[in-house]
């Protein structure tokens, strides 16, 4: 039963881990690294609060998931969970993108409620 609970577990500790530890500046080695989160520290910390979520939620459907196949699939039940895990990261790297492109501009400068760019200096 463990092997169909480690992809879960893991996933859950990517999300867990950052929001103990958070990662304070842009570094090449933890954290959320995408192109879209590492132009300044305002779309850092964004997407490294915002994917740790994801990444938590992803870890809880990743041990149901284990479970699931534990209880229903009794040849290799690793197999199922191992077989969601790329496509239940996918999405959430995909939604974390989403996010970021939702709340900054290309640039990195955050957009305020109404759509329109936050000036800087206000």
């Amino acid at each position: 039963m463990v092997y169909s609970l480690i992809f879960g577990l893991v996933t859950l500790a990517f999300g867990l881990i950052p929001k103990i530890v958070r990662p304070k500046k842009i570094n090449s080695w933890y954290g959320y690294r995408t192109p879209m989160s590492t132009i300044n520290q305002e779309t850092w910390d964004e997407g490294n609060r915002y994917s740790s979520n994801q990444y938590i939620i992803a870890g809880i459907i990743l041990l149901i998931i284990g479970r699931a196949s534990y209880a229903f699939v009794a040849n290799k039940p690793y197999l199922v969970p191992l077989i969601a895990f790329v496509p239940v990261l996918s999405v959430t790297v995909f939604t974390a993108e989403k996010h970021l492109k939702k709340v900054f501009d290309s640039n990195g400068v955050r957009i305020n409620n109404s759509g329109k760019l936050k000036e800087k200096g206000i």
